[in-house]
């Protein structure tokens, strides 16, 4: 009779609940779980440098101090070079309180190879432990600071680099940091890539990487997540600092190794043993980015055509001549016939030279004086008409030069300010009259003897050391057809070829005697 009763209200229980059943809905799928705020992805590549135009490329290398880096400036850009520039001395300082030696340029023999100069596309993703043991890329032995660099933008107006410091002990790594810097290049506004998001822009991506990950766990829980302490929002700041940008504009970030949250480890999650590449989608990012993050991650975008700025040719450069190696090529006599051919060379290269021409030659010559300054060499004094200047009178010597200073200005456009006398000689008496510094030179190749093109660039090459100052001549046949590959061997030997006022650090000198400026 019980199991009759309990069937029966097994029975009409199942006839009603069948009666509050709800009616079917034709097509209806359950709705999707909330996909992740911040999708894993991988980063993407970095541009090719080479092909990026606008930049000057630069690369140090100091065996004593063990230091070689690379990176890229941008032409005319003051804040972003500064920026740049300051990553490499600050490495330096480093290596110099850690070694106890004092950096000074340094070039190498010939067949170095340091013309090579640009950033070597996707060095700056490499691991610490390959990147100091190429020896392209970092100093000798692995012991001591690499600094690679990487174009990570080149849209619009808009440029961004990474260079990233290494530092280790015979391969080991002790020190591995990057430092990603946007410019706007039309005025010269920048920001690091961490200066890309608003205050606590950290706390919401903080909270979305949580949710994200506990959903990928398998966990169903749509609980508020914690906020971030200290610790963990600094470390979504190191993630902040690593922001690239995706072709569709994503803003595209690195969380390193061993990311961990409360709810995470209540699920048995462990922290994570690699780095996650995360995008953050541009219509999330709209409400974290900083204006200028939103305009790089628009030009990114939108894939806008590169604006590089216009190539500033070495002769106008601001070169640091106690940071990289220069070298002063200095030309006597002309101009004549030869010098157009030379300034091609010079141009060809991106470099510039110092010509102390002839009051004489100048009437002939207005055009190539013109020329010559015009991309960014010198135009000074080297007499009229060529005599032993000690042999003058002070009326003379004055004619002599006071005559040749009022035609090379008026012709060249340019101030003169120095002079070289011929045959290099000089006494009390002609620098008392000429009022202004004698320039010489500590290295002579004797270009005028007709020693062979060989030898001529074996000199002109070999000889040089960081701050000298060479002395050939524009109406040597020799000269004019060795010019090139005299260019090239001191660019191999990891020299910049610069002009006198650049190598005496923007200001030529009142007076005295120079022979080099070390």
């Amino acid at each position: 009779m019980r199991r009759f009763v309990g069937a029966a209200t097994i029975a009409a229980l199942a006839l009603a609940l069948a009666a509050c059943a709800p009616v079917a809905v034709s097509g209806w799928v359950p709705p999707d779980w909330p996909s992740a705020p911040y999708p894993v992805t991988t980063a993407p590549a970095p541009l090719d440098a080479a092909a990026v135009g606008g930049l000057r490329a630069e690369r140090i290398r100091n065996d004593g101090v063990g230091i070689q880096a690379r990176w890229a400036l941008a032409s005319s850009q003051d804040a972003f070079n500064a920026r740049m520039t300051a990553v490499v001395t600050d490495a330096i300082g480093a290596r110099e309180s850690d070694t106890g030696v004092a950096y000074s340029p340094q070039v190498f023999d010939q067949g170095a190879g340091m013309a090579d100069r640009t950033c070597v596309a996707g060095s700056t993703l490499r691991p610490a432990a390959e990147i100091l043991a190429d020896p392209a890329l970092a100093p000798a032995g692995g012991s001591g600071t690499a600094i690679v660099c990487d174009v990570v933008a080149a849209s619009g107006s808009y440029l961004g680099e990474r260079v990233r410091v290494v530092s280790g002990d015979a391969g080991t790594v002790t020190h591995d940091d990057a430092t990603i810097v946007y410019a706007h290049l039309a005025t010269d506004e920048v920001a690091t890539a961490e200066q890309l998001w608003i205050e606590d822009a950290e706390v919401t991506l903080w909270e979305g990487i949580v949710a994200g990950l506990r959903r990928d766990a398998g966990s169903l829980s749509l609980a508020t997540v914690a906020p971030p302490d200290e610790a963990q929002a600094a470390g979504i700041r190191t993630a902040l600092a690593s922001t690239v940008f995706a072709p569709d504009g994503a803003a595209v970030i690195t969380i390193p190794a061993g990311f961990t949250a409360p709810e995470l480890a209540a699920l048995g999650f462990p922290p994570t043993s690699e780095p996650m590449v995360l995008a953050v989608p541009t219509d999330t990012a709209a409400s974290l980015l900083t204006p200028f993050g939103l305009a790089v991650s628009a030009a990114v975008g939108s894939a806008a055509t590169f604006e590089a700025p216009a190539t500033v040719t070495t002769g106008f450069w601001p070169v640091d001549c106690t940071l990289v190696p220069c070298v002063a090529m200095t030309y006597d006599a002309g101009p004549s016939s030869l010098t157009p051919g030379i300034l091609d060379d010079l141009a060809a290269h991106n470099a510039a030279a110092t010509f102390f021409a002839l009051g004489s030659r100048a009437a002939a010559n207005v055009g190539t004086l013109q020329r010559i300054v015009a991309e960014g060499s010198l135009v000074e004094n080297h007499s009229w008409s060529h005599p032993d200047l000690t042999t003058l009178t002070d009326a003379q010597i004055a004619a002599q030069l006071g005559n040749t200073t009022t035609v090379l200005t008026r012709d060249s456009g340019q101030q003169v300010t120095v002079f070289r006398p011929p045959y290099g000689a000089y006494d009390d008496t002609v620098l008392e009259v000429a009022g202004m510094a004698a320039i010489l030179w500590d290295v002579d190749t004797e270009d005028w003897r007709q020693p062979g093109d060989d030898v001529v660039i074996a000199r002109a090459v070999g000889q040089p050391r960081p701050g000298s100052i060479v002395l050939q001549h524009d109406i040597q046949q020799t000269t004019a057809r060795t010019a090139s590959a005299v260019y090239d061997g001191l660019a191999d030997r990891g020299f910049t070829l610069v002009n006198l006022r650049q190598l005496f650090g923007g200001q030529l000198p009142g007076g005295g005697v120079w022979r080099s400026t070390r």
